[in-house]
């Protein structure tokens, strides 16, 4: 058997141009660390763990919510095998199980208490135990390998021999058996061009590295055939770090890059110098620019307002000398998160406390810039602070109709101010939705453009194929916009349109559209908003009022046009949009190019509106 495996990953591995003889030899692993723990974090680093957890009280009390909530899974049965969630698969039951061992495993490690050690090894136990991991869905496949060879591998010296054998026979038959087969060249985990590229090629070499010693032509397999798909997948990252799955997207998949990166450094001592893949450095610029002062996403396409907490920030501030990532995860995440009484669920939480930095600096040390664009993903953030909850910021995209997750919402924006968020992406509906990701995707609310803080043109749907680059942007105390062409949005019926957003003085945002219809067309601004909405001026402002916080909206062009306020209702199956209303500005059938701008600012700023100026005459 082992020959026959032996001849086929050799035929595939040469369809790659990585030679066979690599697998033969054991090239590839030649430098294996032959001990365990070899991944992610070695027991070397230990020490400096306990004194950090010692001497930070942070750290400590990071510790303590640790542990408490490894008291509760200890008084739950292990997870069994269950089909279900919104896509019908096992992929929460595998992420509940990497959720246990990670935490659990991690912290006998750090403490040496065998009560979780114990409760770690029957969790993988039961797994291992489970009929197979869904690999019809593959991210359950990769996840629950990824889970079985962390855990394998950290306590390894606590499980006894049949106890490894059982788990080792699992993460093969179950794990890499199941994916090795769709790793070669046209395969079906080779061909995947989103975060499924990184959960599942970081998932099963997680998996084979653990093992390596005992299964070196698995293993080797594993380690040659992941590194072309996972080099190809972090070009995505070029030029500049942004992401265009979005943020919590970028959370997923980096999270299994880095997962990936750091287990081949430790475990081999190299990760082939993909970590130095153009713009996977900057990438942490684009998590930190993307959480708005009100501690929220800039949640575009498929992602939620949530935050969750992402240690890969602190892996990026130690690999690539970027302390400002570890500050911001600090003072945007773990903070609040342990001010909170919610239960911090994501998975990886552990790795908080083991990748954290020993001496860190803080935001206000940083100088982060209050501006950034991200050029791939035709995204700007501008805001007018970091540190304060009050602050003005807006994130604005252009970008492609077709990428991965996305929605049809070229031009929208969301906007931050006063300690709340007045526009707001209502983000993804239920991924179980009928054709959610095939023909009737965009037929959805969230996912159309009516649903969206952009223009509508004849209450129909942006192109499919529309893309909207960011033709200017700038970023000063004074005065920082972005600007993006919109034009192929909507071919058929506008000649041009371009959108420009401004942050002016750190106290209003300025939205301009510049609209030139090719005929007549209905044009229909949007505004989604959670605020109470009173209309003003005969119509010409808008007073919102979220707590004690308000917002005003005026109409500086064209004259005429008025507010009006829609309902959002929502049909089921959808998900529903409790309390979301649209404030919108139906523009009569203009007969020639029309300039529509609003003003957003505090109802108490006495200041005049800025005279408004072409966006091909807005210069830094």
């Amino acid at each position: 058997m082992k020959s026959l495996l032996l001849a086929a990953f050799a035929l595939v591995l040469s369809a790659v141009c990585l030679p066979a003889q690599d697998i033969a030899s054991g090239n590839v692993l030649k430098t294996l660390r032959p001990l365990h723990p070899r991944l992610l974090v070695l027991d070397d680093e230990l020490p400096a763990v306990r004194e950090t957890i010692k001497s930070d009280p942070l750290t400590a009390s990071l510790y303590e919510k640790m542990q408490a909530a490894a008291e509760v899974v200890l008084k739950k049965p292990a997870l069994h095998y269950e089909i279900g969630g919104e896509e019908h698969t096992l992929l929460f039951t595998s992420r509940e199980v990497e959720s246990r061992v990670f935490l659990l495993a991690g912290l006998y490690r750090l403490n040496g208490d065998r009560r979780y050690a114990a409760r770690a090894r029957d969790e993988m136990l039961a797994a291992a135990a489970f009929p197979d991991w869904y690999p019809k869905h593959f991210l359950d496949t990769a996840e629950m390998t990824a889970a079985l060879g962390v855990g394998y591998d950290w306590l390894y010296d606590f499980l006894t021999p049949a106890d490894r054998a059982t788990i080792r026979q699992a993460i093969v038959k179950k794990g890499l058996d199941a994916g090795l087969p769709n790793m070669s060249p046209g395969g079906r985990l080779e061909k995947l061009r989103n975060n499924w590229c990184q959960v599942c090629n970081g998932g099963l070499t997680l998996g084979a590295l653990a093992i390596a010693e005992d299964e070196s032509t698995r293993a080797a397999a594993v380690v040659s055939l992941s590194r072309p798909p996972m080099a190809r997948i972090m070009q995505l990252f070029a030029p500049d770090g942004g992401f265009e799955e979005g943020p919590v997207y970028w959370g997923y998949a980096t999270s299994y890059n880095v997962l990936y990166l750091a287990g081949l450094q430790t475990a081999l001592g190299t990760d082939f110098g993909l970590s130095q893949a153009k713009g996977f450095a900057e990438t942490g610029n684009y998590r930190m620019q993307a959480i708005g002062p009100a501690l929220l996403n800039a949640n575009f396409g498929d992602a939620s307002e949530a935050v969750s907490g992402a240690p890969q920030m602190f892996w990026f501030a130690r690999q690539f000398n970027h302390p400002e990532y570890a500050a911001h995860e600090r003072e945007t995440t773990l903070i609040p998160s342990l001010m909170s009484k919610r239960s911090d669920t994501w998975r990886f939480y552990i790795l908080d406390l083991l990748w954290y930095p020993a001496r860190h600096s803080t935001l206000s040390e940083s100088r982060l810039p209050t501006g950034a664009k991200f050029d791939r993903i035709a995204t700007a953030c501008i805001r007018s602070a970091w540190g304060d909850s009050n602050a003005i910021y807006f994130a604005f995209k252009g970008g492609s109709s077709r990428a991965s997750h996305g929605h049809l919402d070229l031009g929208s924006f969301i906007l931050d101010a006063f300690g709340q968020r007045w526009a707001v992406d209502l983000g993804a509906d239920s991924y179980g939705l009928p054709g959610y990701f095939g023909t009737q995707r965009w037929t959805y609310y969230r996912t159309r453009t009516e649903g969206h803080n952009t223009l509508t043109v004849d209450d129909q749907n942006e192109d499919l194929k529309a893309d909207a680059p960011l033709t200017a942007f700038s970023s000063n105390p004074d005065r920082s916009f972005a600007i993006a062409d919109l034009k192929t949005a909507y071919p058929k019926t506008l000649s041009d349109w371009q959108r420009g957003i401004q942050l002016l003085n750190h106290r209003q945002v300025l939205l301009q559209d510049e609209v030139t219809p090719r005929a007549t067309a209905n044009l229909v601004w949007n505004f989604h908003t959670r605020a109470t909405i009173s209309i003003a001026d005969n119509g010409s402002q808008a007073i919102l009022s979220q707590g004690d916080s308000h917002l005003r909206a005026r109409i500086l062009s064209p004259a005429g046009v008025r507010f009006k306020t829609l309902a959002v209702h929502t049909q089921s199956p959808q998900r529903p949009t409790p309390n979301v209303q649209n404030l919108t500005i139906p523009q009569p059938p203009p007969p020639h190019p029309v300039t529509l701008t609003v003003l957003f600012d505090s109802p108490d700023n006495q200041s005049a509106p800025p005279q408004a100026v072409p966006l091909n005459q807005w210069k830094p």
